[in-house]
Protein backbone atom coordinates (compact mmCIF):
# COMPACT_ATOMS: atom_id res chain seq x y z
CA UNK A 1 0.00 0.00 0.00
CA UNK A 2 1.31 2.95 -0.87
CA UNK A 3 1.56 6.18 1.80
CA UNK A 4 -1.33 8.64 1.11
CA UNK A 5 -0.43 12.40 1.63
CA UNK A 6 -1.14 13.67 5.38
CA UNK A 7 -3.40 16.46 3.66
CA UNK A 8 -5.47 14.32 1.18
CA UNK A 9 -6.16 12.11 4.40
CA UNK A 10 -7.28 14.95 6.40
CA UNK A 11 -9.55 16.24 3.62
CA UNK A 12 -10.96 12.89 2.91
CA UNK A 13 -11.78 12.68 6.81
CA UNK A 14 -13.55 15.93 6.60
CA UNK A 15 -15.42 15.15 3.88
CA UNK A 16 -17.14 12.06 5.44
CA UNK A 17 -17.24 13.73 8.47
CA UNK A 18 -19.38 16.47 6.51
CA UNK A 19 -23.03 16.20 7.06
CA UNK A 20 -22.99 18.45 3.63
CA UNK A 21 -20.58 18.62 0.25
CA UNK A 22 -18.05 21.46 1.42
CA UNK A 23 -16.36 24.02 -1.13
CA UNK A 24 -12.07 23.76 -0.90
CA UNK A 25 -12.35 27.20 1.09
CA UNK A 26 -14.63 25.38 3.63
CA UNK A 27 -11.86 22.75 3.86
CA UNK A 28 -9.02 24.36 3.58
CA UNK A 29 -10.36 26.08 6.77
CA UNK A 30 -11.65 23.29 8.56
CA UNK A 31 -8.00 22.10 8.21
CA UNK A 32 -6.62 24.98 10.41
CA UNK A 33 -5.80 27.59 7.15
CA UNK A 34 -4.18 24.97 4.54
CA UNK A 35 -3.50 26.77 1.41
CA UNK A 36 -6.45 26.37 -0.78
CA UNK A 37 -4.41 25.27 -3.72
CA UNK A 38 -3.18 22.38 -1.57
CA UNK A 39 -6.70 21.81 -0.82
CA UNK A 40 -7.37 21.11 -4.50
CA UNK A 41 -3.78 18.96 -5.43
CA UNK A 42 -5.55 17.00 -2.56
CA UNK A 43 -8.75 16.74 -3.78
CA UNK A 44 -7.98 15.78 -7.79
CA UNK A 45 -5.62 12.98 -6.35
CA UNK A 46 -8.65 11.80 -3.76
CA UNK A 47 -10.85 12.10 -7.02
CA UNK A 48 -8.00 9.92 -8.63
CA UNK A 49 -8.28 7.03 -6.14
CA UNK A 50 -11.78 6.81 -5.87
CA UNK A 51 -12.62 6.57 -9.35
CA UNK A 52 -12.43 2.52 -9.69
CA UNK A 53 -14.29 2.35 -5.89
CA UNK A 54 -17.80 1.75 -4.90
CA UNK A 55 -18.22 5.27 -3.71
CA UNK A 56 -16.66 8.24 -5.96
CA UNK A 57 -15.25 11.87 -4.70
CA UNK A 58 -17.57 14.59 -7.00
CA UNK A 59 -17.64 18.32 -7.37
CA UNK A 60 -20.96 20.00 -7.63
CA UNK A 61 -21.33 23.82 -7.63
CA UNK A 62 -18.20 24.16 -6.68
CA UNK A 63 -19.05 21.77 -3.37
CA UNK A 64 -16.99 18.24 -3.00
CA UNK A 65 -18.92 15.08 -1.56
CA UNK A 66 -18.72 11.38 -1.96
CA UNK A 67 -21.65 9.49 -3.35
CA UNK A 68 -22.17 5.82 -4.69
CA UNK A 69 -20.55 5.14 -7.88
CA UNK A 70 -23.35 5.62 -10.84
CA UNK A 71 -23.38 1.88 -11.68
CA UNK A 72 -23.68 1.24 -8.19
CA UNK A 73 -26.50 3.14 -7.70
CA UNK A 74 -29.53 0.69 -7.48
CA UNK A 75 -27.89 -0.76 -4.09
Amino acid sequence: ARLMDPLARAVEAALFASEEPLAPEALAEALGGAARGDVAAALASLRSDYAERGVHLVERGGRWHFETAPDLAHL
